[in-house]
């Protein structure tokens, strides 16, 4: 997956970058003055976005590890924080918004994340205890949060770090990538840590979604997780409508609900296809057989292009009654989408239940225990 690896030499001494480098396994090692100088390939975006797939650049990180979920205003948002160890993602799907997103390529982890980040995380905990909050974070919203694990070994230092200071939060670990049994085996074990799959059809899987792992591989890491004592969760996003049915989807829920127990999963988001322009201009020219962009769309509040609302609808409400099918209890949500349409498709709105983040935090204390 990796071809070659730079350091920065300011990013040298870090324990992140020692741990790399030790699994690095022969890999070309370069020391480099620092990123922002590196001299790129000269080549359009998309194809230098092409190159960095697989290529790691471990760096000093100047900003906050901690910080809420960019989101946005025009929409509902759940109140999510992000524990930020990297950028980028070795896997390569055609609507990734990292692709119009980021501007500019390599893979990169943050070489202070453990020196620099779990104090920050440490300070969270304790206004959280203070002030009787749950907190739920997560790792994947700028990388996947388990892709590079065998390179970095992130996610395992964070699960021993949440053992060891049980604190009132839930870390959230979303991937495309199935774990090996041995790996989950070793952990120790909790509830507040969260495996979350994002999850589509099998078609999308295979045609969209290149070097993840199958949808049967998914549940079947998803199964493990839940007999190991963790929570899992799923995330319906993107949901293509053409070329792609509803039916499909259906099929998806129902092998969920097959692989793992009701009462381990804290909580499935759903979510449409929606992209802004540049994304769709990258993608049409990295992936020229795709058709997910050839639906209709309109320009939603946000300025990202949209299903029709009606057909974004009937899409909620279809997988929202199919998985009420299986269970009562379990925890469904809309990422990104106005009261109106939360109460066309599933009957009511977060309002009437204290809100998103209040849905979520109880479906935390529920399943995680906290």
């Amino acid at each position: 997956m990796i071809s070659e690896i730079f350091v920065e030499e300011g990013a040298l001494g870090y324990e992140l970058t020692r741990e790399v480098l030790s699994r690095a396994k022969g890999l070309p090692v370069e020391v480099i003055p620092s990123y922002k100088d590196y001299p790129f390939p000269f080549k359009p975006w998309p194809e230098l976005l092409s190159w960095g797939k697989n290529r790691l650049f471990i760096l000093r990180y100047a900003g906050k590890f901690f910080r809420a979920c960019p989101g946005t205003t025009a929409y509902l948002c759940c109140g999510y924080l992000i524990f930020h160890f990297g950028e980028g993602c070795p896997l390569d799907c055609s609507y990734c918004i990292l692709q119009a997103y980021l501007n500019r390529p390599g893979l990169k982890l943050w070489a202070n994340l453990f020196e620099d980040g779990l104090p920050e995380l440490r300070e969270a905990f304790g206004s959280a205890r203070a002030s009787g909050r749950i907190l739920r974070i997560g790792t994947g919203e700028f990388a996947d949060s388990l892709a590079l694990e065998p390179y970095c070994g992130v996610a395992e230092k964070l699960v021993r770090f949440w053992v060891e200071e049980d604190p009132p939060a839930v870390l959230e670990l979303k991937t495309k990538v199935a774990p090996a049994d041995e790996w989950l085996a070793n952990l120790p074990r909790t509830s507040k840590v969260v495996f979350a799959w994002s999850v589509n059809t099998r078609r999308m899987t295979e045609e969209e979604e290149i070097g993840a792992a199958r949808l049967e591989e998914r549940l079947r890491s998803a199964q493990k997780a839940a007999e190991l004592g963790f929570a899992v969760a799923f995330h319906f996003d993107p949901i293509v409508l053409f070329p792609e049915t509803i039916e499909a989807y259906l099929e998806v829920v129902e092998a969920i609900f097959e692989a793992v127990p009701a009462e381990r999963i804290v909580w499935i988001s759903l979510g449409t296809l929606r992209y802004i322009k540049e994304l769709k201009e990258i993608a049409e020219e990295r992936f020229p057989k795709t058709r997910i962009y050839a639906g209709e769309f309109v320009t939603g509040l946000d300025g990202k292009s949209r299903y029709f609302r009606p057909l974004r609808v009937a899409a909620y409400r279809a997988l929202y009654q199919r998985i009420r099918d299986f269970s009562s209890e379990v925890c469904v949500y809309l990422c990104m989408e106005s009261p109106e349409v939360w109460q066309e498709a599933f009957g009511f709105t977060p309002q009437e239940l204290g809100g998103l983040p209040r849905m979520l935090d109880e479906a935390a204390r529920r399943v995680c225990g906290l």
